[in-house]
C-alpha cells in the first residue's frame, strides 16, 4: 500500500480499500467525487489519477498521511483530514458533502465519523444509567415528537437549547446495557432527536450547529440499519441538508444531497415510504427551480405528486403525520415561487398553491403558515396584484413576530427587497416600515 501511495497508483489503492470494506465502485466513487466508470478504469489500469487536488481529496477522505502521497507537512500532525476541531466552520468546510456521503454509506472510512458525539454543539453532560429498556426509548421518541410539535407551532428558538440538552443526555446512554433490539431502537431514537435538534438550529439560522447535528444524526441512523425507519430517516436528514443548502444559496450542494438521498433510498435493506419518495422529488424540484429550469421542475413535481398519491391510509407510517395536504401544497407552491423569480408566468399558480397552504395549516402549525406568508406576498407582487401582496405582507409581519424563527425573518427580508421595487404603490411604504420595525427587534 505504501508503494502504491507513493507512486499514486490509485488503482491498487482503490482495490485494497474495497477489498477491506466491501464498498462497491459506485459507493467509493461517491466518496471521492468521481464517476463509477472512472473508478473502474483506474482499478483496471486504463486510467491514472494525477491531479494534486484529487490526491489531496482522497487523502482527506481515507485519512491517508500526507507524506505517503508525497506531500510536505510542516505541522506536528502528519495526518491529512484531521477535522475534529470544535471551532471548525461547518457551513464553509469544503468536505461537508463528502462527510455526509461517508455517513450515509456507513463506510466508516472518514476519520471524523466516530468522533461526532464529541463535536456536537454545547457541552456533553455525563449520565449514569447502567441498563436501558423499551420504556426509555418510548420516552425519547415522545420527547422528539414534543419538540417537533413545538417547532411547528412556535419555531425553533425557544426549545432549541432544551432539545440540545436532551440530546447530550441521551447520547450518553450509548454506554448503557441493553438488548440488541433496544440498542437499534436507541440508535434510531437518538438519530431522530439529533435530526430534530438540527432542524431547530437551522430554524434560528445557526447553520454550523445544524450541520454538526445532522451529520451526527445521519451517522447514528445508519448504524441502526436493521430498523424499518432507518432509511426514511437518513433520506429525510439528507433532504434537510439540501433544504439548508438552498437557503444558503448553494444549489450545487443541494443537488448533491438530493442525489445522495435518492441513492440511499434504494440502496439499503429497507426501502423508503411513498411519502419520503415524494419528498425526494419535491426537493429536487426546488433545486431545478432555483436554476430557472421549468421543464425539469415540472417533471420533478409530477413525480412528487405520484409518490404522495401512492401512499394509502394503511401504508402511511405514523411519523408522517406532519405531511398534510397543506404541507404538500406549500412544497409545490415554493417550487413554483422559485420559478416565478425568473419566469413571472409562474407567479399566479405559485400564489394559488401557497394560498391553499396558508389557509390549510391549522393553528398548531402556525410556524409552517408563517414561513409561507412572505413568499405568498412576493408571488402576488410578481403577479401584479399589489393590493393582495400588501395585505398578505402585513399578515406575514404579524405572524412572524409572534414566533421564534429566524428563517421566517429571512423570508420577510426577501419580501422587503421585492416590495422596494413597488415603493410608489399604495400601502407599500407602510408595509416596508413594519418589516423594518419587526426586523429591528
Amino acid at each position: 500500500m505504501r508503494t502504491a501511495l507513493s507512486e499514486h497508483d490509485f488503482g491498487a489503492v482503490f482495490g485494497a480499500i474495497r477489498d477491506c470494506t466491501g464498498l462497491s465502485q459506485t459507493q467509493l466513487a461517491a466518496l471521492v467525487g468521481l464517476s463509477q466508470a472512472r473508478v473502474s478504469e483506474v482499478e483496471a489500469g486504463a486510467r491514472r489519477l494525477t491531479g494534486a487536488k484529487l490526491a489531496a481529496r482522497i487523502s482527506s477522505v481515507f485519512a491517508v498521511p500526507a507524506q505517503l502521497l508525497g506531500f510536505h507537512v510542516d505541522n506536528a500532525d502528519p495526518a491529512v483530514g484531521s477535522l475534529a476541531s470544535e471551532e471548525m466552520d461547518w457551513v464553509n468546510r469544503r468536505d461537508f458533502v463528502t462527510l455526509a456521503t461517508a455517513a450515509a454509506l456507513g463506510s466508516r472510512l472518514h476519520p471524523e465519523l466516530e468522533r461526532l458525539a464529541h463535536v456536537l454543539p454545547g457541552r456533553l453532560n455525563s449520565v449514569t444509567r447502567p441498563r436501558i429498556g423499551d420504556a426509555d426509548i418510548d420516552a425519547i421518541e415522545a420527547i422528539s415528537d414534543g419538540f417537533r410539535r413545538w417547532d411547528l407551532a412556535h419555531g425553533g428558538g425557544l426549545c432549541r437549547s432544551a432539545a440540545l440538552s436532551q440530546l447530550h443526555q441521551i447520547a450518553a446512554l450509548d454506554e448503557g446495557v441493553c438488548s440488541p433490539n433496544v440498542r437499534a431502537r436507541l440508535q434510531l431514537a437518538t438519530a431522530e432527536l439529533a435530526s430534530m435538534a438540527g432542524w431547530l438550529a437551522y430554524d434560528i439560522e445557526d447553520h454550523n450547529a445544524a450541520r454538526r447535528l445532522w451529520t451526527y444524526a445521519l451517522h447514528t441512523a445508519q448504524c441502526a440499519d436493521g430498523n424499518l425507519r432507518s432509511t426514511d430517516l437518513m433520506v429525510i436528514i439528507l433532504l434537510d441538508m439540501a433544504h439548508q443548502a438552498l437557503h444558503l444559496r448553494q444549489p450545487k450542494d443541494a443537488f448533491a444531497f438530493c442525489r445522495l438521498a435518492a441513492a440511499t433510498s434504494t440502496g439499503r435493506r429497507h426501502p423508503v415510504s411513498h411519502i419520503t419518495a415524494g419528498y425526494i422529488h419535491t426537493v429536487t424540484a426546488w433545486c431545478w427551480a432555483t436554476l430557472s429550469e421549468p421543464e425539469p421542475t415540472r417533471r420533478a413535481l409530477a413525480d412528487s405528486q405520484t409518490g404522495y398519491a401512492a401512499a394509502s391510509a394503511d401504508t402511511i407510517p405514523p411519523w408522517a403525520w406532519i405531511v398534510t395536504e397543506a404541507e404538500i401544497a406549500a412544497q409545490q407552491g415554493h417550487a413554483l415561487y422559485l420559478l416565478s423569480l425568473t419566469h413571472p408566468e409562474f407567479a399566479e399558480p405559485a400564489a394559488a398553491r401557497l394560498t391553499a397552504a396558508a389557509d390549510g395549516h391549522p393553528a398548531e402549525h402556525e410556524r409552517s403558515r408563517a414561513v409561507v406568508l412572505p413568499t405568498l406576498a412576493v408571488a402576488h407582487f410578481r403577479a401584479g396584484d399589489i393590493d393582495s401582496a400588501v395585505r398578505i405582507g402585513q399578515d406575514a409581519v404579524t405572524a412572524v413576530t409572534a414566533l421564534s424563527s429566524q428563517r421566517c425573518y429571512a423570508r420577510l427580508r426577501d419580501l422587503d427587497t421585492v416590495a422596494a421595487r413597488h415603493r410608489s404603490a399604495s400601502g407599500v411604504l407602510e408595509l416596508r416600515a413594519d418589516i423594518a420595525a419587526a426586523s429591528a427587534v
